[in-house]
């Protein structure tokens, strides 16, 4: 795998912070409650450990966002959370109009829009730092079962930026992963925006 340095990493943290930054002020105001998105930690890993540490007990069943992007690299950008907590901020999103046992009925809309807001967040804040463009796929939400888990293909050349972060909403603390699918390709074409954007500012 194409090795990405701590300097690298670090810059990648920092404009990831800002993304999760954005969706965290989006958010708290579609649920009117503060939500607070913890600073991002950042891995890049091939696609069968990423697979091992999504096999826990509270992912075994997962409510999942994705998104393509394209522009100076492609990625498939995903959103998971435990289904539990997901339908913990549907219920935030849609308050006390909706009874619970139609929450999971309105869990795919919902759960696709806040996919949206996180996903959009994140890639933004690489364009803007990276001063590119990204053009975006719709939102698709699915269930998935951990022990079943078959998103990221059997591709070797494959590498996923898993981005883990921690959700608060009313001090219920729930925990998600936005994932990025890389080829070889597009991870040299993130570290060539990552090496400019570092070179821009006098770190390069």
């Amino acid at each position: 795998m194409i090795e990405v340095s701590e300097l690298q990493r670090d810059a990648l943290s920092e404009i990831f912070n800002i993304g999760v930054g954005r969706a965290a002020a989006s958010l708290s105001q579609i649920v009117r409650d503060e939500i607070q998105l913890s600073a991002p930690n950042i891995l890049f890993l091939p696609p069968a450990e990423v697979r091992a540490a999504l096999t826990t007990r509270e992912m075994t069943h997962m409510s999942l966002v994705s998104q393509d992007f394209h522009g100076p690299f492609d990625a498939r950008a995903m959103l998971l959370f435990p289904e539990n907590n997901a339908l913990v901020i549907v219920a935030h999103m849609l308050g006390e109009l909706v009874p619970p046992e139609q929450l999971s009925e309105l869990e795919q809309e919902a759960m696709c829009e806040v996919g949206n807001i996180i996903l959009n967040a994140c890639i933004s804040a690489l364009a803007d730092m990276f001063a590119v463009e990204f053009e975006g796929s719709l939102p698709q939400h699915q269930y998935a079962d951990s022990l079943t888990l078959d998103l990221f293909g059997t591709d070797p050349d494959r590498v996923i930026l898993l981005v883990q972060v921690d959700l608060t909403i009313s001090r219920q603390r729930l925990n998600g992963h936005l994932l990025f699918l890389l080829n070889v390709g597009s991870l040299r074409g993130l570290i060539e925006c990552i090496d400019r954007f570092l070179e821009a500012q006098g770190l390069g």
